[in-house]
């Protein structure tokens, strides 16, 4: 093959990579508040290891994810091309290291421990926790975007356009995690790649067994120029082997080899794995002990003020369905929900918490639900969605204006879209004066009234989860919540003055 042509196929595969990086980055821009969903998380459709992990965790099938069995034959059939030409992340970090890398320098070999992760994430996921969203790249990449770089792109386009800046509390540990697996690079090249994604080691272990290899024909010199030019260490020139579980296809042996020696071809022969028993024993325990250690170490106290977003599924699956991408975040129109730290624990990093002092959940909206990829947030319709009960406010009467200041207050009033709150006249000395009351029964936990509370600092109304209503399937619409509302609206209808004590 001519060295034009090789060219050529180099510069396709960098177009492929680049297109499908640029797919990535438009249906993120797409996931929006008001915008159409059903195509926003297509990438985590075909995403094998979600299927798998996550699945196993909650003892049933995420059909939303059964698209990914087209990759698994795919790479049965091609070999590992998803990591060369497909993954976002795989994309980023070959541009990050053609940027910043001596290609050409000495690189370190590092310890392949992807499929150690691999396994100890099955183990963990049998013994009833997923730990996916830690190793996943793309998970990684859809929580880097909407932890970072949202929040800078609203920032610009504020400058240009009015609008409320989009802020995350604790992005911080996104933007660590991700400068770290940027900076695995001036290890080796695609370090992350070949020694650690978990992703990548499940393609790896179907790749060995896949049709089309890359491989040395009888025209080999053995000249090793292909050793140190390959990002995984993939090739043995001494031995004339060509690891197909470490290959990406990123064609760079091909496109140096002056004999032309190395071919992609139909090859049945594959290499062990590389992964001794006592690695296989230790990654055993360490998924063991981990389900255990996550859910009793470093939690954080929340004073019941861990609010879900509504149609959530109870908190035990809802941690092990929960993909932590960040896609409910990015889509809420108040910036309310906010990503967690250890208020539910290690496993509970960067789930989705609402935030009322920060914003509400408007009553109208429903987006979380159509944009949760796994169904940890079900998909209400928007009816339903008004009757989910997220929490209860409780009003703090030795900071509220209208009580302790003895004024006239009633935002909270005003704010409530559920008519949960009501302000009553209370005589004082003779002087009868309006103070706010929440009926607990009517009170869904939206958490706008906190979030409109003029005093500064904590609100004087807050919401916690007490009531809290969380189902993994059946309606939140019952006639006794129909009948509290239809009560609650008579009242509303009263003629103006007219006050029920």
């Amino acid at each position: 093959m001519s060295r034009s042509i090789l060219k050529t196929h180099r510069l396709v595969r960098w177009l492929i990579q680049i297109s499908f990086l640029a797919f990535f980055v438009i249906l993120f821009i797409q996931t929006r508040y008001g915008r159409q969903t059903g195509y926003q998380h297509l990438f985590f459709r075909f995403d094998p290891l979600i299927l798998t992990i996550t699945s196993i965790a909650v003892r049933a099938l995420i059909s939303t994810a059964l698209l990914s069995i087209v990759l698994v034959i795919g790479t049965f059939i091609f070999g590992r091309f998803f990591c060369g030409f497909v993954c976002p992340l795989g994309t980023t970090i070959d541009i990050w290291d053609t940027l910043f890398r001596n290609q050409r320098s000495p690189k370190h070999e590092g310890i392949n421990i992807k499929y150690f992760i691999l396994l100890s994430l099955l183990t963990a996921a049998i013994t009833g926790s997923s730990f996916i969203h830690f190793f996943d790249p793309l998970i990684i990449m859809e929580r880097t975007f909407t932890l970072i770089i949202a929040p800078v792109a609203t920032f610009f386009r504020g400058m240009i356009i009015p609008i409320a800046p989009v802020v995350y509390t604790e992005a911080i540990i996104a933007a660590m995690v991700f400068l770290c697996i940027l900076g695995l690079g001036f290890i080796a090249p695609r370090y992350w790649c070949r020694s650690i994604c978990p992703l990548g080691g499940l393609f790896a272990l179907l790749s060995k067994f896949s049709i089309f290899k890359f491989s040395f024909s009888d025209t080999c010199t053995q000249c090793a120029l292909c050793d140190p030019i390959c990002p995984t260490g993939a090739i043995s020139s001494e031995n004339q082997q060509i690891d197909s579980a470490e290959c990406i296809a990123c064609l760079r042996c091909q496109h140096e080899c002056a004999q032309h020696a190395i071919s992609y071809r139909a090859d049945r022969t594959h290499i062990p794995l590389k992964m001794s028993k006592r690695q296989f024993l230790i990654a055993l325990g360490a998924g063991i002990i981990t389900a255990p250690l996550s859910r009793s170490l470093l939690h954080s106290k929340t004073s019941g003020r861990l609010l879900r977003p509504p149609g959530s599924v109870p908190e035990p699956s809802f941690l092990n369905m929960c993909l932590h991408c960040g896609k409910c975040m990015k889509v809420c129109p108040t910036n309310g929900l906010q990503p967690c730290i250890l208020e539910s624990g290690v496993n509970g990093l960067w789930t989705p918490r609402l935030t009322p002092r920060i914003g509400g959940c408007e009553k109208n909206c429903n987006m979380c639900g159509q944009v949760c990829p796994t169904g940890a947030i079900r998909n209400l319709t928007p009816e339903e969605k008004t009757f989910v009960k997220m929490g209860t406010a409780v009003i703090d009467r030795s900071r509220c204006i209208a009580w302790e200041q003895d004024k006239v207050c009633l935002i909270c009033d005003e704010a409530c879209p559920y008519d949960a709150i009501s302000s009553k006249n209370e005589t004082i000395q003779g002087t009868a004066l309006l103070r706010p009351f929440v009926d607990e029964r009517i009170c869904t936990g939206c958490g706008l009234c906190e979030a409109r509370c003029p005093i500064d600092g904590a609100a004087a109304i807050q919401v916690y989860s007490i009531g809290q209503e969380r189902k993994h399937k059946g309606s939140y619409i019952t006639e006794e919540k129909k009948e509290l509302r239809a009560c609650q609206q008579k009242d509303e209808d009263l003629p103006s003055g007219f006050i029920l004590e």
